[in-house]
């Protein structure tokens, strides 16, 4: 199914993510630390695509329903070892 992830900035590493998923829409929001931007290439991405790519690489394991309304890509990153890899992958690091 085909998604569209709309990002907005709420404050620093803070995002909304709204995602729409055929009739469903959710909410979410995402936050990280400087760590997490460090770890994908140099010189770090922009923000929001980092937001926007990790919100998707989310939906390919579960629906958006399923997506936690507070997202900490420091957790993920610390308990699933193809998250930054494949992040660096998306986003041409």
């Amino acid at each position: 199914m085909s998604e569209q992830v709309d990002v907005l900035r709420l404050g620093e590493r803070r995002y909304a993510a709204e995602v729409h998923e055929g009739e469903q829409t959710t909410e979410h929001r995402v936050t990280f630390g400087q760590d997490t931007l460090e770890d994908l290439t140099s010189p770090p991405p922009a923000e929001n695509e980092v937001v926007a790519e990790s919100v998707r690489y989310l939906l390919e394991k579960e629906p958006s329903t399923s997506l936690p309304h507070d997202i900490d890509l420091g957790e993920i990153r610390s308990r699933d070892e193809e998250f930054i890899p494949e992040l660096r992958a998306r986003l041409g690091g």
